[in-house]
C-alpha cells in the first residue's frame, strides 16, 4: 500500500472515531483530589492539607468552575479555607443562600454549627460566629466575593476558624485570621 492509500486510511479511521466517540460529555460532579499546597490558589499555611476538584462544566459547557480547599488543625485551632472560581470570563458564581448557610455547606461539621450570631461585615467580608456543637469548639465564619461578573463574582471565598476545644477564639484573632492574604 503506498503512502498516499495509508494516509487516506488512517485518516478515513480517525474520522470515524471521532464521529462515533459524539461530542464530549460535561463533566457535573465535583471530585476531590489531595494536592500539593505549594499547587494550590489558596496561599496555605504551615500544618494544612489542600484538595482541588476537578473542572465542572454547566448545560452546553459554558460555565466551568474550579473548588480549591486548604484545612486542618494549627496552633490556632480548626482551619478551614474554601474557594470557588470560574475557569473562563464567561462563568459566574453567585450568593444566593445566607452567610450561615454558606458557612453550614463548607463546614466540616455543619449539621452541628449552630447559634449563628447576626452576620456583620469586616474587611470586604460577611462574618457571623457559631458553635459547633460536636466538637464544643468556638467558632466564627467569613464569606468573601470577588469582582462583579456578568450578575454574579468572579470568585466566592470561605473561611472558618475554629478555637481548641474548651476555648474560645481571642479578641482580634479572627479579624486577623480574614485580613490574611487567603488568595493567590
Amino acid at each position: 500500500m503506498g503512502t498516499p492509500m495509508r494516509l487516506a486510511s488512517i485518516l478515513a479511521f480517525l474520522g470515524v472515531a471521532l464521529v462515533c466517540a459524539g461530542p464530549a460529555s460535561a463533566q457535573t460532579t465535583y471530585n476531590w483530589t489531595d494536592i500539593d499546597c505549594a499547587k494550590s490558589r489558596i496561599a496555605a499555611g504551615p500544618g494544612l492539607k489542600c484538595k482541588v476538584t476537578n473542572v465542572v462544566t454547566t448545560e452546553g459547557n459554558v460555565g466551568a468552575f474550579r473548588r480549591w480547599t486548604a484545612f486542618g488543625t494549627t496552633r490556632e485551632g480548626y482551619v478551614h479555607i474554601f474557594l470557588w472560581e470560574p475557569e473562563n470570563s464567561y462563568s459566574y458564581l453567585t450568593t444566593g443562600e445566607t452567610t450561615a448557610e454558606f458557612l453550614k455547606w463548607m463546614y466540616v461539621n455543619g449539621s452541628s454549627a449552630n447559634q449563628f450570631t447576626p452576620v456583620a461585615r469586616y474587611g470586604g467580608a460577611d462574618y457571623s460566629k457559631f458553635v459547633d456543637t460536636k466538637e464544643a469548639r468556638s467558632c466564627a465564619g467569613f464569606r468573601r466575593t470577588g469582582d462583579d461578573r456578568r450578575g454574579g463574582y468572579d470568585w466566592i471565598m470561605g473561611g472558618i476558624l475554629c478555637a481548641p476545644p474548651g476555648q474560645q477564639l481571642a479578641e482580634g484573632q479572627f479579624a486577623d485570621f480574614i485580613n490574611r492574604p487567603w488568595r493567590r
